[in-house]
């Protein structure tokens, strides 16, 4: 389908019709704007999507999104024509069909391509009396605002953008609401980003909903140990994919900071390379507390000055290996770490 204007004897006069200045700026979004702009300034001539997407540099998603608002609203005419309809006939439509305010989630036109309740010309006595009679998005704000403490006009404009433009259920945004209080991503963009993901993924319900909360909260707490692991043993880069996999493993362990931080330092002080990360070595230490029940550093560092004794107790050969201090023990004490 083409879409176009044929303004008659206008000619190559470019304006914008009253109408469209006084009832639809609150309610349409800059790519809406845009499309109808291009199309007004291009009055006679016709365009498919994707010419009028490459010429605003928009996706071709957004472009007819927005083609399919000014459609809802009879700006567009909604049939296959080959004759554009002459101006006077689009802006003809009654007054009283006109939107006043923000509509009430109209799912069949609204464009998910938006990711920012930032163009949203909405002012706070809307709000109120949208909250008069909406029970729903008035539950929605009573909860959100528990957990949001700066609960303000853009906080709200934001939630009524994601409830009534994004079309999320209630509970649904109230569980986003909750997450990014408890990992402390309540900037308006950080909580908009996750509901905009959601509306893409077809996250549109309680359950869905609790499963994509769970997964991010666990990805989050992966990156943060692997952070928290990089700066313990002063790593400059990412660890690779298998000494990923021994970290995640001490993740799953639960293997405590302090035991962590001990079994490196062992690690290095018996291996002598700082520099190559020994990380089989942190793990074989780590299992071996592991088995023998030592959870706390007081415990690690007795076992290592009880090992060392056994080890000192069996080399009764000669006065000699007897000796904390020679090199012969330390050669032979740092082997058989090195193969424990």
């Amino acid at each position: 389908m083409k879409y176009g204007f044929n303004c008659g004897i206008w000619g190559n006069l470019f304006g914008v019709p009253c109408i469209v200045a006084d009832r639809f700026l609150k309610i349409a979004d800059g790519s809406q704007l845009k499309v109808l702009l291009y199309l007004l300034r291009n009055n006679g001539k016709s365009f498919e999507t994707d010419e009028i997407a490459q010429a605003l540099d928009l996706p071709e998603d957004t472009v007819s999104d927005s083609v399919l608002f000014w459609e809802q609203h009879g700006i567009l005419p909604s049939d296959d024509n080959s004759e554009l309809p002459p101006v006077n006939s689009i802006f003809s439509m009654p007054s009283a069909v006109l939107p006043e305010s923000v509509p009430q989630k109209q799912k069949n036109y609204v464009s998910y391509s938006r990711d920012s309740s930032e163009g949203l010309n909405i002012t706070p006595s809307e709000i109120s009396d949208m909250l008069k009679s909406n029970s729903q998005l008035s539950e929605l704000f009573n909860t959100a605002e528990k957990y949001l403490s700066n609960f303000n006009f853009a906080v709200q404009r934001s939630l009524v953008w994601i409830y009534q433009y994004l079309g999320l259920p209630a509970e649904v945004i109230i569980m986003i609401v909750s997450y990014c209080s408890s990992v402390n991503k309540t900037y308006i963009w950080e909580i908009e980003s996750i509901a905009v993901d959601f509306k893409r993924n077809g996250i549109d319900s309680l359950v869905l909903a609790q499963n994509e909360v769970n997964r991010l909260k666990e990805s989050a707490e992966t990156r943060s140990f692997i952070a928290k692991i990089k700066r313990m043993f002063s790593m400059g880069r990412d660890p690779v994919t298998k000494q990923k996999r021994f970290i995640m493993n001490w993740k799953s362990e639960k293997y405590s900071d302090e035991l962590i931080q001990l079994a490196y330092e062992k690690a290095v002080e018996n291996t002598g390379n700082p520099v190559r990360l020994p990380i089989e070595y942190i793990d074989a230490v780590l299992k071996r507390w592991k088995e023998k029940n030592i959870t706390t550093v007081e415990q690690a560092e007795k076992d290592d000055i009880d090992f060392k004794s056994l080890f000192k107790k069996e080399k009764t050969e000669s006065d000699s290996v007897k000796n904390t201090e020679s090199n012969d023990f330390e050669d032979e004490y740092e082997a058989l770490w090195n193969n424990f």
